[in-house]
């Protein structure tokens, strides 16, 4: 009996001590193809910070290597309820700076006392500033605008609200928000669009927010791994484990490599017909939202319809022209260009009786302008034009303002 025991343990010794060595040998291997991977990966990545091509008008700006070393300090994203994300807050540059509540710095007069006019701005990274230093947003140009009407005597307030990628449906629940707790604006400018037509083509849907697919994948996730869900036990822990053994193996550079090999698949893209009345559908509701709050809290709001390169009718620079020749070359964002060019004159039929006067289609403004406007294809803009931006609907900022009653300060 001893010796059928004593040969059984060397068996199984042996065994697994050939399991061990195997385990160990495929591990190597893996480890030697991944390190592969990589290095090939390194080899054919471009170089990061990209260097801006020589035709770029960013070039030129002697503030613009230390203004792009803040702005990828001011990347990273903090979880928001609500709206999904924005920036962390309190942030000090010498061109971007965030204050304690996450937007950003619009430098405007400080004075104690109640301001004369309170102003917020919605939108996207337009609004944000992505391209831009603190002194030269659209918030900021508006402020300095404001501040000129309402004379030397007093001051307005402008709080920059636009967050990068942020839909119109986020500029509603902004608002939301901030009359929630107590803040009472005059007036809202919501200047945004762009960024809706980008969320419908890439979710194929309109009316959500973009990469929603990628929250909902974190969703899914975060409730897998969650320690305090009322089925936890064994078996909920080994999916945990499995889930992130699966996820671990998915950021390899050896899977990136075998997806590679794999033809791109074809998307589906939404007609233009579909994309473009749908977009517009949900505009003009967010906008007819905000109509309805402003009637309750008593401030006026100001809408626009914003520029893009997509759209433009301008003369374009050589390094525009290059952005438009890839944009040609893409089946998705040629089909993106046409639901741009066909969202404004939806528009223009339909917001005239939601906000009266107070709409302003601007996507044709720069049509024959032949000067550096945008810094990519995404839609952001040089610094320069910025004040022709603002030109376009401060007439109608203007005449919304004159219409007001006296507020609680005598604006």
């Amino acid at each position: 009996m001893s010796d059928f025991v004593r040969r059984l343990a060397l068996r199984s010794w042996t065994g697994l001590q050939s399991l061990w060595t195997m385990a160990g040998v495929t591990l190597v291997l893996l480890l030697l193809i991944e390190g592969t991977a990589r290095v090939a990966q390194q080899l054919r990545a471009p170089v990061l910070p990209a260097p801006l091509a020589r035709d770029d008008p960013r070039r030129a700006l002697a503030w613009w290597p230390e203004f792009n070393r803040e702005f990828d300090e001011t990347r990273p994203q903090r979880w928001r309820p609500y709206v999904y994300y924005g920036v962390y807050p309190t942030y000090r540059g010498r061109y971007i700076n965030i204050d304690s509540a996450g937007h950003r710095a619009t430098p405007q007069r400080s004075a104690p006392g109640e301001p004369a006019l309170r102003v917020l701005v919605l939108g996207g990274s337009t609004v944000w500033g992505t391209s831009q230093r603190d002194s030269a947003t659209i918030p900021a140009e508006l402020a300095r605008r404001l501040q000129a009407l309402v004379g030397d005597g007093t001051r307005v307030e402008v709080t920059n609200m636009g967050q990068s990628g942020y839909v119109t449906t986020q500029g509603v629940l902004e608002v939301i928000l901030a009359l929630r707790s107590g803040y009472r604006p005059d007036l809202v400018v919501a200047y945004e669009g762009i960024n809706d037509v980008a969320a419908t083509m890439q979710y194929g849907a309109p009316g959500f927010p973009q990469n929603e697919s990628k929250r909902a994948e974190e969703f899914a996730l975060g409730r897998s791994l969650d320690r305090t869900r009322y089925d936890r036990g064994f078996r909920h822990d080994m999916r945990a484990l499995g889930r992130l053994g699966v996820e671990a193996f998915k950021q390899s550079a050896f899977v990136d490599w075998v997806k590679s090999l794999r033809p791109a698949a074809v998307p589906a893209l939404l007609t233009v017909d579909s994309a473009a009345h749908g977009t517009a559908r949900v505009y003009a509701e967010n906008a007819r939202v905000i109509e309805g709050l402003s009637k309750t809290y008593g401030f006026t709001a100001v809408h626009v319809w914003q520029p893009s390169l997509h759209a433009t009718g301008k003369v374009p620079t050589a390094f525009e022209a290059r952005l438009l020749r890839g944009i040609a070359a893409d089946p998705f964002q040629r089909r993106m260009q046409e639901v741009y060019k066909a969202v404004p004159p939806l528009l223009d039929s339909v917001m005239p009786a939601i906000a009266p006067g107070r709409f302003v289609n601007a996507g044709a403004l720069f049509a024959g302008d032949s000067q550096p406007v945008f810094v990519d294809r995404i839609g952001h803009n040089t610094e320069p034009v910025i004040p022709i931006i603002v030109d376009a609907f401060w007439p109608t900022v203007k005449a919304a303002l004159a219409a007001r009653r006296p507020s609680r300060t005598g604006a």
